[in-house]
């Protein structure tokens, strides 16, 4: 198959599952238009609104698939699309979270606020209502971000995130250590939860300053962030949304300690092996003190994280998954 992956690259999952693609023998390539300091280095092309809008009809000649994200096209307010639909294409829109979170929804799922997306309410309702009258089929990663999309398109498929678990070496947490490092990387500090996560910390470092230390990354690259990590052995994610990130999963991969909020529904759709530490966001103290002083469980923790990443994140098992679906379009 050809396909093409665009506009959006969201957590460098564009690159990744491009890469996986070819890897299976299918010709894709990806095109980026947003730009981040983390500076993801997938091997796709970065690109803008300009560019992409010249390659349009080329596109309709030559590719069987386009796999949307985030949901922007290649055209601002998705204008292309009844050009695409006029012309037989096959598409998919592939949701993130942000671009769908309505606030009448989160409150009536989360009993945690979010902050709002870059859309209102309303604008929400119309660019899904647009996007699912031309395009029949969307992936999300988890039945987190599942219930907003599930009203508006004929088919939602959810598909784990892919990482290149093989790649990323392996550093499991000492429980003869003294001392552990805690890490948090929060992108966004209102949507992770962060200021949970300070207040966790104030406390820990009062009645139990001598089990650990703790770095907060920030404004880093995911380059020097992935190294960084490496260095952890708890590294605490989102609390706040009810599922956790691609932060996670990487974490996982290297047989760290996972912690985050799931959601009790969300969490029910997960398979059972799930090995992240689930804290509410009030309860991060107790949490963490129950790793720090419990060390003999970080080491069983941190392999079963590694394990299941593999099972269910690694990019050739992902993207089997995904084959799957671009063959039901």
């Amino acid at each position: 198959m050809q396909i093409i992956h665009a506009p959006t690259e969201i957590a460098g999952q564009m690159g990744i599952l491009c890469e996986g693609l070819r890897a299976k023998g299918h010709y894709a390539s990806g095109y980026n238009w947003f730009n981040s300091y983390l500076q993801y280095n997938g091997k796709i092309l970065s690109t803008d609104a300009y560019e992409l809008f010249k390659l349009i009809n080329d596109l309709d000649k030559n590719i069987d698939i386009i796999h949307f994200y985030n949901g922007n096209t290649f055209m601002l307010a998705n204008t292309d699309l009844p050009f695409f639909a006029k012309h037989g294409k096959k598409m998919i829109m592939h949701h993130w979270g942000n671009d769908v979170r309505s606030q009448a929804k989160v409150r009536a799922l989360n009993p945690y606020a979010l902050p709002s997306s870059y859309y209102t309410d309303q604008q929400i309702h119309n660019s899904l209502s647009f996007i699912s009258s031309y395009i029949d089929t969307a992936i999300v990663q988890d039945y987190e971000v599942y219930p907003y999309v599930k009203d508006y398109y004929k088919k939602v498929h959810v598909l784990p995130l892919a990482c290149k678990v093989n790649e990323i070496p392996v550093a499991y947490p000492d429980a003869n250590k003294k001392v552990f490092k805690i890490i948090h990387a929060p992108t966004n500090r209102n949507f992770k939860g962060s200021v949970y996560v300070d207040a966790g910390i104030i406390k820990l470092r009062q009645y139990h300053p001598d089990k650990f230390i703790y770095q907060a990354i920030e404004n880093m690259s995911h380059k020097e962030a992935m190294k960084a990590y490496m260095e952890a052995d708890i590294i605490i994610d989102q609390l706040l949304c009810g599922s956790y990130g691609m932060l996670s999963v990487e974490a996982m991969a290297m047989g760290k300690v996972v912690v985050a909020y799931i959601r009790d529904d969300v969490k029910q759709q997960f398979p059972a092996d799930l090995p992240i530490v689930t804290s509410k966001p009030e309860a991060v103290y107790e949490t963490l003190v129950g790793l720090v002083c419990n060390p003999e469980r970080l080491a069983s923790i941190g392999r079963a994280s590694r394990e299941y990443a593999m099972r269910y994140h690694e990019i050739g098992n992902v993207v089997d998954r995904l084959c799957n679906i671009y063959s039901q379009l």
